[in-house]
């Protein structure tokens, strides 16, 4: 006879979207909660910060252009903090050197907009499984 498995007490990631969109944020939102991940979305920059600062995130996902303050500010605030979350800038505004620039303030990851959720899901999961860092722009075009 099988024996019943034990349960674990794993903690689910905790993610804090911000993007001034809300389609984009329910939308991810809503994928990231089935996966199993703890969503927290929040519409500025203003208020990501806000919301890191009473709480601990694994993960922040922010668009590069908000009202009140941008993604570039909420990284910078991200980079200061004891356990700094792994930060994934999006932006549907950005240059050709955007993601280099990222990258170099310290992003972990980039996705230029239009995205496909799913490959947000495989940064997620590669960055959980100790994986390479992903390939920066991750843009869709659809066809």
């Amino acid at each position: 006879m099988d024996q019943p498995k034990e349960k674990t007490s794993i903690q689910p990631r905790r993610i804090l979207i911000a993007d001034d969109e809300f389609l984009i944020r329910w939308s991810l939102s809503q994928a990231l909660s089935q996966e199993g991940y703890h969503v927290i979305a929040v519409e500025d920059g203003k208020k990501a910060i806000e919301a890191a600062q009473s709480q601990h995130f694994d993960f922040i996902i922010t668009d590069l252009v908000m009202p009140e303050l941008g993604g570039w500010e909420v990284l910078e605030f991200m980079r200061k903090t004891t356990q700094p979350p792994r930060v994934i800038m999006m932006t549907a505004h950005g240059k050709e050197d955007t993601e280099r620039i990222a990258r170099e303030r310290g992003a972990w990851a980039y996705v230029q907009k239009p995205f496909i959720i799913d490959k947000v899901k495989q940064i997620l999961k590669d960055a959980l499984s100790g994986g390479a860092v992903p390939s920066l722009n991750l843009s869709y075009s659809p066809s």
